[in-house]
């Protein structure tokens, strides 16, 4: 095994630059072997065919570690209480035939609104946030954009009583540190709170609007088959996260990249036509969700050039595959005009992200929408001073204070 502590893909210094670690982690093969806070020893795939082989493999590769004879996640969710034990049984844990009942499910309630028809929602609740720093000369666009953005849409979309937006971000506000235990635990309550909330309008007389997608989950039916209670507040949690915080970094992280590329910049003020182009490349570059979900070797193989052993754990991570010069011309520079750009940062196969057009959309209105009504927007710091959080598999900015005035 290689020295696991010469790839740091925890730190802020990583995510500050994360380029000459990635690239170390590919020169060492297609797969890497580290030993991860929390979910110990893992198998990485760090090459873009490497990751995609990965996630298109079904029948090697489980989701649901009983698949592959390990029964570590059943003994968990046993001492877990009930209210974070069902949090672990959403669609992302399962493989087919059960991910296909739940996707198809959710798949069936998501298809009531188109993304057409949400654009307008989005670009209200954009402007709406953007009045408040109307007149102000700084901000820190992290706290007061792009985190209440994506969060306003998905309790919106789930139709979420507005007045309890600030709720959320309260009771989640402590899940920065996923690479501490200690902070892990820390932020339980908050979640156990958010669980029971949603159990309670996932109900029909609950207070969620009848035009949102709960109303919309409850009432889903394919071949016959519904979702229970249980899987409808798991689905509501796994559709807020999903959609809540990787949008968060998709959009913060972009701008990021926008404001220290100045170039890139000017040519999207230059012509907005870009913008489709330049919300792939965001995508690509920052990788605000850097690393998937585990899967479970299903049987002892060969698999690139590694001997694996039923049970073994492993992982694509996305971020490496995205800056794979295999598959990327100058992956380290940002281009808004990259095409074509077969980014992994929805992922591939069965599990392919589910939210990925709205994730498109918010970040594709937020940009544009705070570029036009701030035309002199710049950072209010130098680069190296802005702050990354220490997470595992998110890259997420602290702050993004900057100038909004001339």
């Amino acid at each position: 095994m290689q020295d696991e502590r010469q790839f740091d893909i925890l730190s802020p210094d990583f995510h500050a630059n994360p380029f000459p670690t990635l690239d170390r982690m590919r020169a060492q093969g297609p797969v890497v072997e580290l030993k991860l806070p929390i979910v110990g020893r893992t198998l990485l795939a760090t090459t873009h065919e490497s990751c995609a082989a990965l996630l298109k493999n079904n029948q090697d590769f489980a989701r649901d570690p009983a698949n592959a004879g390990s029964r570590t996640q059943e003994r968990i969710l046993r001492v877990l209480p009930r209210t974070l034990g069902l949090l672990a049984s959403n669609m992302l844990g399962h493989d087919d035939p059960a991910h296909r009942r739940l996707r198809g499910l959710v798949d069936n309630a998501f298809q009531r609104r188109t993304i057409a028809t949400l654009k307008p929602m989005i670009v209200e609740i954009a402007d709406r946030l953007l009045d408040r720093l109307e007149g102000r000369p700084e901000a820190d666009l992290m706290a007061e954009f792009c985190q209440d953005l994506p969060l306003s849409v998905i309790c919106a979309l789930l139709g979420l009583p507005e007045r309890d937006h600030d709720r959320f971000k309260k009771w989640l506000s402590g899940l920065k540190d996923t690479a501490n235990i200690l902070a892990v635990l820390r932020a339980l309550p908050g979640v156990v709170s958010v669980v029971r909330y949603l159990r309670r309008v996932s109900r029909p007389d609950g207070g969620a609007k009848p035009e949102g997608l709960i109303a919309a989950l409850r009432e889903a039916e394919t071949k016959g088959q519904t979702l229970s209670e249980d899987e409808i507040v798991s689905m509501i949690f796994l559709l807020f996260g999903a959609g809540q915080e990787t949008t968060t970094h998709l959009i913060s992280g972009g701008l990021f990249a926008l404001l220290t590329n100045e170039n890139q910049l000017a040519q999207l003020r230059q012509d907005p036509g870009l913008m489709p182009t330049c919300v792939e490349e965001c995508l690509r570059y920052v990788s605000p969700v850097q690393m998937t979900k585990p899967r479970f070797a299903t049987r002892d193989l060969e698999w690139e050039g590694r001997r694996i052993r039923r049970g073994e754990m492993l992982a694509a991570f996305l971020a490496a595959a995205n800056c794979d010069p295999a598959r990327f011309e100058r992956p380290r520079q940002f281009d808004i005009t990259r095409h074509p750009n077969p980014h992994l940062s929805f992922g591939t196969g069965v599990h392919f992200c589910l939210g990925f057009q709205l994730a498109r959309a918010e970040a594709s209105i937020g940009i544009q929408r705070i570029l036009d009504r701030f035309p002199y927007l710049r950072l209010a710091t130098g680069p190296a001073e802005i702050r990354w959080h220490k997470r595992l598999g998110i890259r997420a900015l602290a702050r993004l204070p900057v100038r909004l005035a001339a």
